[in-house]
Parts: C-alpha cells; sequence; structure tokens
C-alpha cells in the first residue's frame, strides 16, 4: 500500500531566499515523495507569515487537525526552519504529529521519525532555527539604528504635513503644511482646546492624516487624540527622535521604552514645519492645563454624572445658566456635537437640590428604603451568578495548567526537552497558575461579601441614619456623602435625574463623623 504524504511549506517574506520559495519547497517535496514511490495526500501552505508562532498560521493548524484525524501517513516539510522557527512550538508540533502515529519527514535535515534512533537532530535543528530568527531580529535591529543615524525617517506614514521624497526623506507637504500650522496657532495662540479643533477640521471637511496618507482604518472625524499627537510629535521642529521604542524580544514582540540618552536624536534632519520656541510653549500650555483643577463645584459631582443615552460623563461647565452657578453637561455632546447626543445639560443648583431632597427622603422613608433594598437584591443575585461562572471557568483552567505541568514534566523525564527549555515553560506555567490564583481569589471574596445582602443593605441603612445627624448642607460632608453611598446619577435629556445608590461596598463613617 502507498503511503500518503502530505506536504507542508511556509515562507514569512522576502527574508526567505528564492531556494526556499513556495515553489521550490513543494518541487522538492514531490522529487522526494515520487522517488520512493508514494502518493501526495495534499499541500499545507503557509505564505508570507512568521514562523514564530503556530496560532497565526491557519494551513499549520489544519494540517495538525487533519494529522490527529490521521487522514495521511506522513508529512514532509523541506527542514525544521519550515516547520517554524520557535524552538518550543517545534517540539510540541513533532509531537502532536508524531503522536497521532503519522510520520515526520524532514529531508534537508536528514530527519525521519521513522527511522531516527532519537530526536538529538532535530532538537539541534530547531534550536538553531531559532537562533537564527534571533540573528536575523538583531541585524534588523542594528540596520533601523543605523538608519536612523544617518537621518532617516523611520515611522511607517510621514508625519502630517510631509511626505517623503524619492530617497525617503522628509519634505514639506504644500497641501497640509499650513493645516498643520493652523493647528498649533489655534491652540497656542487663539485659545482653541484640541476638541474645538478636532470639531473644526471634521466639520470643515478637512482629510485626516490617515485619510492623507493612504492608510488604512481611514475615516472623516478628526479626534482630540489626533490633534494631541501632531501637538506632541516634536518632528515638525526640523528634529528627528527615533529609537524611542524597540522590541525586547524578537519572539515576545513586547515593545518597550528606550531610555532617553540611548534614543536617536537629530537636530535640522528636514525642513521645520514650526519654531522650536512655539513647539515649547505648546508643550508648557498643555502641562498648565493639565494641572489645573477643577473648582469645589465641579468636583462635588466629579465622576458621578452620567449620561444615560449616549454613556459619556457628564462636565462642569462654569460658563452655562451662569444663575445656577453653571450647569454640567454630556461629555459626548460637548466634544462630538449635537449629532452625537443631546446637551442633557441640568443647572447646578437645580441638581443639588434635587440630590439633596432625594438623600433627605432616603433618610427619612422606611417603605422606599424597603423597596431599594428588594431591587439590590435582585441585582447582586444576577452578579453573583456571574461571578461563580466566571469561577468555575476559572477552576477550569487551572486543572488545564496542572495538566501541561505534568506533560511538561514527562518530556524532562525522557529528555525531550532540555533543562533550559523546562525552566522557562515551567516559569511561563507558574505565572499563568499565580494569575489564576489571585483572581480566584478576588472572586471569592466578593462572593463571600454579597453571600448576606440583608446585612450589607442594613449597614447601609445604618449609614443613612448616621447621615441623619450630620449637615448635608455643608458641602465637605455632602461630598463625602455623595461618594459613599451614590454609584451614578444619571441626567436624562428632559432634565430629570435617577440617582443609583452603592449598598454593595458601604464604608467606615468613623472619620466623617468625627469631622462634624
Amino acid at each position: 500500500m502507498s503511503l500518503k504524504v502530505a506536504i507542508y511549506a511556509r515562507v514569512s517574506t522576502t527574508r526567505d531566499a528564492q531556494k526556499d520559495s513556495i515553489d521550490n519547497q513543494i518541487a522538492y517535496a514531490k522529487d522526494w515523495i515520487v522517488s520512493k514511490g508514494y502518493t501526495v495526500a495534499g499541500t499545507y501552505i503557509d505564505n508570507g507569515i512568521s514562523g514564530l508562532r503556530v496560532k497565526n498560521r491557519a494551513q499549520m493548524q489544519r494540517l495538525l487537525a487533519d494529522a490527529k484525524k490521521q487522514k495521511f501517513d506522513a508529512v514532509i516539510a523541506k527542514s525544521v526552519s519550515r516547520l517554524g522557527r520557535n524552538l518550543v512550538e517545534n517540539l510540541q508540533t513533532a509531537d502532536i504529529i508524531v503522536s497521532s502515529k503519522v510520520r515526520l519527514i524532514l529531508p534537508e535535515d536528514n530527519y525521519d521519525s521513522a527511522t531516527s534512533q532519537s530526536k538529538f537532530n532535530f532538537n539541534i535543528r530547531a534550536l538553531l532555527a531559532e537562533e537564527d530568527s534571533a540573528t536575523f531580529s538583531r541585524r534588523i535591529k542594528l540596520g533601523r539604528q543605523g538608519s536612523a543615524r544617518r537621518g532617516k525617517y523611520q515611522a511607517s506614514l510621514p508625519a502630517y504635513g510631509y511626505k517623503r521624497d524619492e530617497g525617503g526623506n522628509l519634505v514639506i507637504d504644500e497641501e497640509t503644511a499650513p493645516t498643520l500650522q493652523s493647528i498649533f496657532h489655534w491652540y497656542l495662540h487663539d485659545g482653541w482646546g484640541m476638541q474645538k479643533i478636532s470639531n473644526y477640521l471634521t466639520e470643515h471637511g478637512y482629510p485626516t492624516p490617515r485619510t492623507v496618507s493612504n492608510a488604512g482604518n481611514q475615516g472623516t472625524a478628526w479626534h482630540q487624540s489626533s490633534i494631541k499627537c501632531i501637538l506632541t510629535n516634536v518632528t515638525y521642529t526640523g528634529t528627528l527622535c527615533q529609537h524611542r521604542e524597540e522590541v525586547s524580544s524578537h519572539m515576545s514582540k513586547e515593545r518597550v521604552e528606550v531610555p532617553e540618552d540611548k534614543q536617536i536624536i537629530l537636530e535640522n534632519a528636514h525642513p521645520a514645519l514650526i519654531s522650536k520656541q512655539d513647539y515649547q510653549a505648546v508643550q508648557d500650555l498643555m502641562k498648565s492645563k493639565g494641572t489645573n483643577h477643577s473648582n469645589g463645584q465641579e468636583s462635588l459631582f466629579a465622576r458621578l454624572m452620567i449620561c444615560p443615552d449616549c454613556g459619556h460623563g457628564m462636565t462642569y461647565r462654569k460658563d452655562r445658566l451662569r444663575k445656577q452657578s453653571g450647569a454640567y453637561v454630556c461629555c459626548g455632546y460637548v466634544k462630538r456635537g449635537k449629532v452625537f447626543c443631546s446637551s442633557h445639560i441640568i443647572g447646578y443648583d437645580t441638581l443639588l437640590a434635587a440630590v439633596k431632597s432625594d438623600l433627605r427622603e432616603l433618610i427619612c422613608n422606611n417603605v422606599r428604603l424597603d423597596h431599594l433594598y428588594n431591587a439590590v437584591k435582585g441585582n447582586v443575585g444576577l452578579k453573583q451568578t456571574s461571578l461563580t461562572k466566571e469561577l468555575n471557568k476559572l477552576n477550569k483552567q487551572q486543572e488545564q495548567l496542572e495538566k501541561t505541568l505534568q506533560g511538561l514534566i514527562t518530556l524532562f523525564s525522557i529528555q525531550r526537552v532540555t533543562i533550559e527549555q523546562f525552566t522557562a515553560q515551567n516559569e511561563r506555567i507558574q505565572s499563568e497558575q499565580q494569575a489564576l490564583a489571585k483572581r480566584k481569589a478576588e472572586l471569592e471574596s466578593i462572593l463571600e461579601t454579597q453571600k448576606d445582602t440583608e446585612e450589607q443593605f442594613r449597614a447601609f441603612q445604618k449609614k443613612i441614619a448616621l447621615f441623619a445627624q450630620l449637615n448635608i448642607d455643608d458641602e465637605q460632608i455632602l461630598k463625602q456623602l455623595l461618594h459613599q453611598v451614590i454609584e451614578k446619577i444619571e441626567v436624562h435629556e428632559d432634565g430629570s435625574i435617577k440617582i443609583h445608590y452603592n449598598i454593595a461596598q458601604p464604608q467606615e463613617m468613623g472619620d466623617l463623623l468625627q469631622g462634624a
């Protein structure tokens, strides 16, 4: 009976030499299969995909799934490096294939699971494949640093207001540069905020930076974050500040910040659009705005006010409804206009009076407290169900990690993994176990505190009774009361309000009573 052999081929990018092209890999494998008198059972091709992670390779995953179903008798790949460039994952891939009673053949590396007496040769080749990937990554990193030192702009897209010339250098884009300069002028000299600038650009149809660069995920709306990126980009002074981040490991691809003394900074690298004096003035202005704290009226309801329609918070505006000492307005409306949401405006004095009235009624009305208790009891029950489901899921994950650990120990005991591999995998598993244990402890603690809803509610009721002894016309006392017993305050479009009381986590009253 002729052996049915599946072919696996992979290239990542132009990095792979011509000898490792998809066509050459398949031709190489077919020649070998024919020379042995076997038959081709199918081809699995991952084209243009990195070999570092199996999860990113759909055809490799399909190959492994079909191997488990024994849809073929053997798998052939030109070499270990074609299977992948991650040592641990290559070992796991080989183990899945062979344990499925499917033969693994790698002719270029002289490895055949049916005839090889040990996996030593395979392990060495897998290690070399990963080291080759690491070496290539280091070369790329050093090459980019060298280009940066020569003044080559490294970002994938040119900064808004610039374009690239034929040599890849930044030159002024005459179409967008005036808009860029206007953004700085509006912010620094006209007193416009970032949201006002983004709203103006959107309303007047200015193409967004991603649209100008013909990048993906284009849109017609400017965002405050885009304006902030522009205002804080030192590139506009003619300075190139590069190598501010780097990949910590070619395996994890995690980006980390580079210390300032190791960043690559070149002055006068390209034409400036903004003077250094204006740029620094903008940074100082942004910093001063960030340190301006809100007044007592704003902080009284800070983080409590919510628009029920769009879900945004509500912001205090001293210049609105001045006869009412200002007003709260929906942030979604302020930032994005009436096409996004209505103002939901409510005067500060009206809001304060309504909240005080509701608190006084709650203090004196036992019937209302009982209704509140029944509603909260139902909500707590739903939350307990959700938390219990999550806890059960974590328990299953813990069991799976334990099985993985036992499998790793077995592989180490039969010398299928080295001490270095075992140590690295063991540390990863322990880290995941610790994270799961921490989350389980949190959930169990929450469930424990929610077991007796009635007890919690009585504590809340006792707190409300204690507040009856206090002067809630005193804004400092009222502020503490609001943030202890209220979860959020919703203001509807018609100006009506709904107060959501926080019963689940009653806080201690000692300090407040001592200060009364």
